[in-house]
């Protein structure tokens, strides 16, 4: 008998319903995920089809409870949906999808509708370097990249969905982000700013209207910080985060440091942008950036001239224009002893899309092409986004191109290593292995070329070779069935105290491999 609400009858089959959902899904938003997906895999394919190594992928090869202790409580669960290897594929791809999702948020939020505009914004969303130095660490990538996705759709619900509605979905969502990786706070702020520039711009809503909505969205972000800290507490009972790099003191910042912290938050845009510090973007790029705020300005003053907007509203918007670049690069607020990785700055890259946004917003609202200025703004922005598009997608291929090179200097060196331990009188296939002096700085980097790439966990041979890890390199990766101590274990500084080892030379010279005290001792340094 037939419900008057709602029977099995109703129930459509899967393709039928996924059919549905997808023609339902507007065309900008399938556009900038595809672009996304291409761009993703133009910048990535070559990580996911290797398996390159880092220090801490390499402790966390197999299997993982990492995070909980850095205040990423929702990490360990949220690490399971890929399974427990550290495999690059899998990971890769899933990432990739997660990207997508925050790009198609973004184009959302930002209110980029445009082909062109879409793919650039796309391309930059999933090549951007922090990507490349996310990626290093590949079993977690995954799972850091699932938290951008939330903070981006914490961003969309607080802009988009009904009161009351969007404070629940956008703060849990947040919340949850933050419980992955902190740093993508800084996504969602950016992105909530953004969308209440363009409401300014538009003049649609009453001033007293939009300040409730900008104060809507700060307690969004300060209910998820909040929910955050009491999540940390709970999954931490004693209350103690790691002192590694600052964690325990996240958030812990005094007044007079604050106008620093925010100084240096802006000064990271000068660096990237026009020192080019990183060596993300080719040369010529600093200037195009300086054309393109010239463009930006200069479309902002005629936008504002149209649509003769008051005063009130004029101020507004620059405030919050102002607020903008810090919103992307709040982790030098948030963190402010800790030292501050590439991967934790991916806010940044928005400060890119403003431009192609805000183009659109002019054809939008004052129709397209209908002035000199706003065509050669366009042209200008979208060629220059389109290059540091292409310029993000080089340098993180350069990237995987250095690890996957030191790489294989450290796997001949290391074979060449063991060779000599297992020639050496005494040896079996039982005894420890010590080496002594591993973490120093013996080593000269054959590949100087690659010291452009500066992102952190893409390492060279010697910083592979004096890993804290590189105990575990030996067995996963060259298959070393000894057990190995390094020489910060208690055993390797023990006997570095011995006249016998003192007086061995250094590995390569004849010598610097012997049997002592019952363990194979390896010299690596003095």
């Amino acid at each position: 008998m037939k419900d008057s609400n709602f029977t099995l009858l109703d129930l459509k089959d899967p393709n039928t319903c996924l059919e549905g959902i997808w023609k339902h899904i507007p065309g900008h938003i399938r556009l900038t995920f595809v672009s996304a997906v291409i761009l993703g895999l133009a910048a990535h394919l070559y990580a996911f089809t290797n398996k390159l190594p880092n220090l801490d992928d390499t402790l966390n090869l197999f299997g993982t409870t990492y995070g909980r202790g850095s205040g990423r409580w929702f990490l360990p669960i949220v690490m399971t949906w890929d399974g427990d290897y550290s495999m690059p594929w899998l990971i890769g791809m899933l990432s990739i999808f997660c990207i997508a999702v925050a790009a198609s948020l973004t184009v959302q939020i930002l209110r980029i509708r445009r082909p062109v505009a879409c793919i650039i914004a796309a391309g930059i969303l999933a090549a951007f370097p922090s990507t490349a130095e996310t990626f290093s660490y590949t079993f977690s990538a995954d799972s850091y990249f699932l938290s951008l996705a939330l903070a981006a759709f914490g961003a969309y619900a607080a802009v988009s969905f009904r009161r009351r509605t969007n404070f629940i979905m956008g703060t849990l969502a947040i919340t949850l982000s933050m419980g992955i990786y902190q740093s993508y706070f800084s996504v969602a702020a950016v992105l909530m700013v953004g969308a209440l520039i363009f409401e300014v711009l538009e003049g649609n809503r009453k001033i007293s209207a939009l300040f409730l909505r900008g104060i809507t969205m700060v307690g969004i972000l300060s209910a998820s910080m909040l929910l955050y800290f009491l999540m940390v507490r709970v999954s931490l009972p004693t209350g103690d985060l790691t002192p590694y790099m600052g964690i325990s003191e996240m958030g812990h910042i005094s007044i007079r440091e604050i106008p620093i912290r925010i100084l240096m938050s802006y000064g990271k845009y000068y660096m990237t942008f026009w020192e080019n510090d990183s060596m993300f973007h080719f040369g010529f790029l600093r200037y195009a950036f300086v054309l393109t705020a010239v463009c930006s300005v200069a479309l902002l003053v005629w936008i504002i001239r149209k649509k003769r907007l008051a005063s009130s509203y004029i101020a507004l918007s620059v405030a919050l224009m102002v607020v903008y670049p810090l919103a992307g690069d709040l982790i030098y607020v948030m963190a402010p002893h800790s030292p501050v990785y590439i991967r934790m700055i991916y806010g940044l890259c928005y400060i890119l899309l403003a431009p192609l946004a805000l183009v659109e917003f002019a054809d939008r609202e004052l129709g397209i092409g209908k002035a000199p200025l706003q065509s050669v703004a366009s042209w200008v922005i979208l060629l220059t986004m389109a290059l540091t598009a292409y310029s993000y997608v080089i340098h993180c291929n350069k990237a995987y191109f250095k690890v996957d090179l030191s790489h294989q200097q450290c796997a001949s060196y290391s074979i060449r290593l063991l060779e000599r331990i297992e020639a050496c009188e005494g040896y079996t296939d039982e005894i420890d292995v010590i080496l002594i002096g591993s973490t120093g700085q013996d080593l000269i980097n054959t590949t100087p070329k690659l010291g452009e790439i500066k992102l952190d966990g893409i390492y060279d041979f010697p910083q592979l070779r004096r890993s804290y890890t590189y105990d575990l390199y030996l067995r996963y990766y060259m298959g070393f069935p000894n057990p190995i101590q390094l020489g910060s274990s208690t055993a390797a500084i023990a006997l570095e105290k011995t006249k016998e080892v003192s007086d061995m030379p250094v590995y390569p010279a004849a010598g610097s491999i012997q049997v002592v005290d019952g363990s194979l001792v390896v010299k690596l340094n003095d």
